[in-house]
């Protein structure tokens, strides 16, 4: 991953198609570009935006799009490689505007997945789940 570029601020979970990374990647690339394109289908948000697939993740299906009449803009959609044009809300828009935007995404999952800001499980009531008295042994 070139490290002037701005995917390398997305940390080390992502794959910049950009860059050469040939030898740390083993999707292909230019894969992902027809995949979406395949999957985005009339009913969907971005059907007919011209979007440029900037980088994927490693550890999932997400892509990361910069919108090409709208360079400022981004999104991170989640693709489901069925290879067909899908239905309904798929591929999902998981993140989408300006580059902060992503960047705020980006690190709410970070915390999420450290354990930071997790919310206590709730029961019915929208409470936090009591632990359920043990009985003595």
């Amino acid at each position: 991953m070139k490290e002037t570029s701005v995917v390398a601020e997305l940390g080390d979970d992502w794959c910049d198609v950009t860059a050469d990374r040939a030898e740390d990647c083993d999707l292909d690339h230019l894969a992902l570009a027809a995949e979406l394109s395949t999957e985005v289908h009339p009913a969907h948000p971005f059907f007919g935006t011209a979007l440029e697939v900037i980088a994927h993740r490693l550890t999932n299906d997400d892509v990361l799009c910069r919108h090409r009449a709208t360079p400022s803009r981004y999104s991170i959609l989640h693709l489901t490689w069925s290879h067909r044009e899908e239905i309904g809300g798929c591929p999902t828009i998981d993140a989408d505007g300006e580059w902060r935007h992503i960047i705020a995404y980006e690190n709410a999952v970070d915390a999420a997945l450290s354990g930071e800001g997790r919310k206590p499980e709730q029961g019915p009531t929208g409470q936090p789940r009591e632990e359920a008295p043990r009985r003595p042994s």
